[in-house]
């Protein structure tokens, strides 16, 4: 079991108010994710992501670190999970941010009867995942990232396995950070600073020319990004280098 599992498993066992049942449950859980995703820096997160996913019954599971809404590095279970976590930040939507802005779970059971992700929802369904769960990767009030959980048929999470889930995020946590203090997790989170500031002054530029609200605003750059397969990013720097110009009701 990695030293971060461990340490979790002391903390949470020494924590004032802390119960039997609390203690158990992280200790079953970080000795299924150490077990599993063994001990080599170079596959540990993408381990840690396929034990995930075993551990709560899912279909698939991703992993973010992430700086200001952008991702600073992304593992998965496997090609899908990888590619729906890709998507929620290439259309600017979806669990991953939600759960990260928010410092909170974003938990969608049906993404059939959801209206909450108009882009992210469809194109996440088409790939065959109906229920996403999201869980901040939390270290006081600042969040590092989030676990991604994904499933192929509809349902809400039981209380058990919300349970698992949250005090899987702790775990994983714990061994993000301790691989990372060891220089053995490496990613820029400075490649990114910035990219969500330069989208909020191009939706201000838009919100101008189109004559709506910052909301309007934001969802016609997404449309855009959407109908033209490019990212929010993308058309945020268009706008503000003054090469697109999006007209008041154009898609395209």
């Amino acid at each position: 079991m990695p030293a971060a599992t461990l340490r979790a498993t002391r903390r949470c066992t020494l924590r004032p108010g802390s119960s039997t049942v609390d203690s158990d449950r992280l200790a079953r859980i970080a000795d299924a994710i150490g077990s599993r995703a063994g001990q080599d820096p170079a596959t540990y997160p993408q381990q840690m992501c396929a034990a995930a996913a075993d551990l709560l019954g899912m279909s698939g599971a991703g992993l973010t670190l992430m700086t200001e809404s952008a991702p600073g590095a992304v593992w998965a279970s496997d090609a899908v999970s990888r590619t729906v976590v890709d998507l929620q930040f290439a259309l600017g939507e979806g669990p991953a941010l939600d759960a990260f802005d928010g410092g909170a779970p974003a938990l969608e059971p049906s993404l059939a009867a959801s209206t909450r992700w108009p882009f992210f929802g469809p194109q996440a369904l088409a790939l065959g995942v109906e229920a996403v769960f999201a869980l901040p990767l939390q270290v006081g009030v600042i969040c590092l990232g989030t676990v991604n959980l994904f499933r192929d048929s509809p349902g809400f999470l039981s209380r058990d396995e919300l349970a698992d889930a949250l005090v899987l995020a702790d775990v994983v946590t714990e061994d993000l950070i301790d691989l990372q203090a060891q220089g053995m997790l490496h990613w820029a989170p400075s490649d990114h600073l910035g990219q969500r500031a330069r989208v909020h002054q191009a939706t201000g530029m838009v919100s101008v020319q189109i004559g709506a609200d910052m909301t309007s605003a934001l969802a016609r750059i997404r449309a855009y990004a959407y109908v033209n397969e490019l990212t929010i990013f993308d058309v945020a720097d268009m706008v503000l280098a003054r090469t697109l110009r999006l007209p008041p009701h154009a898609l395209q």
